[in-house]
């Protein structure tokens, strides 16, 4: 106490030193406690079902408002009226959000799309055409991760106004194939060649049922259109083995799979 009062006794322009040290140890405290609320807000937040997106987005908000709160409690122990301080702060802000519009646009928009929800973490989109993996919706940014392993930062605001088409939002995704057939084959014999290339193909669901129909008559070959759904999880391989095995299927049925060609008829 003798010591506090000696330090009271020193002045520091229009403050003491002993006032100054007793707001750092104030400070320290309010940190602190900063830490233990965030952790304790972390703990709640794992064991709830919320989207990652919104987790992070939860504590971001809770760290600022925090700080604000420590930021008033160490001015507040200052000396620093409230009212004078409620005023620069409204101030300051109304100054800041003029020269900071894109920010606070993508900041709502981010609120926007975690309300929404129209994808979360893991899920694979396309954002105004660019496509990749969803990492986190921060307040300001979208993150992707792109199939090369790039990293794409696309702003909220953005988001929130573009086109999202979300692939993996379903447990089931069709998959779309053409294929071309001799004029030769029976449209029977290339169905059924197509059905077994389905059959061995892994991946694919039962429900709902697969469609083998033919789509246009070509110049040299018809098209056939294969509509057939899988598993999200396993969409891309099931396409890629449904067309290998497509082509082993004709060969094992002796459907001839064409290409363009032009026959030229020569008249004596």
């Amino acid at each position: 106490m003798k010591l506090f009062e000696t330090l009271d006794e020193i002045h520091l322009g229009g403050l003491t030193l002993g006032l100054l040290l007793s707001t750092a140890v104030l400070l320290v405290i309010c940190v602190a406690v900063r830490r233990l609320i965030l952790k304790l807000v972390s703990k709640a937040l794992e064991k709830s079902r919320l989207d990652g997106s919104i987790k992070g987005f939860i504590k971001s908000a809770a760290g600022v408002a925090l700080w604000v709160f420590v930021i008033l409690i160490v001015a507040d122990k200052l000396g620093i009226p409230m009212t004078s301080l409620v005023a620069v702060v409204s101030v300051a802000s109304l100054a800041l959000s003029l020269s900071v519009q894109n920010i606070l646009t993508n900041l709502f928009s981010g609120m926007t799309v975690l309300g929404t929800h129209p994808f979360g973490e893991g899920d694979w989109v396309d954002i105004g055409g660019t496509a990749g993996t969803v990492q986190k919706v921060g307040l300001f940014y979208t993150i992707l991760k792109m199939p090369d392993g790039r990293e794409v930062h696309i702003p909220n605001a953005t988001v929130a106004d573009s086109k999202v088409e979300n692939f993996t939002a379903h447990e089931t995704r069709r998959i779309d194939i053409d294929v071309a057939a001799s004029y030769d084959d029976s449209i029977e014999a290339v169905r059924a060649a197509v059905i077994s290339a389905i059959h061995m193909t892994e991946g694919l669901v039962p429900e709902p049922g697969p469609i083998v129909a033919v789509k246009e008559y070509g110049d040299s070959a018809i098209t056939y259109m294969v509509l057939v759904w899988a598993e999200t999880s396993c969409w891309f391989n099931a396409k890629c083995a449904l067309m290998e095995n497509i082509r082993a299927a004709f060969e094992e049925h002796g459907v001839q799979m064409t290409y363009p060609h032009l026959n030229v008829h020569v008249d004596k």
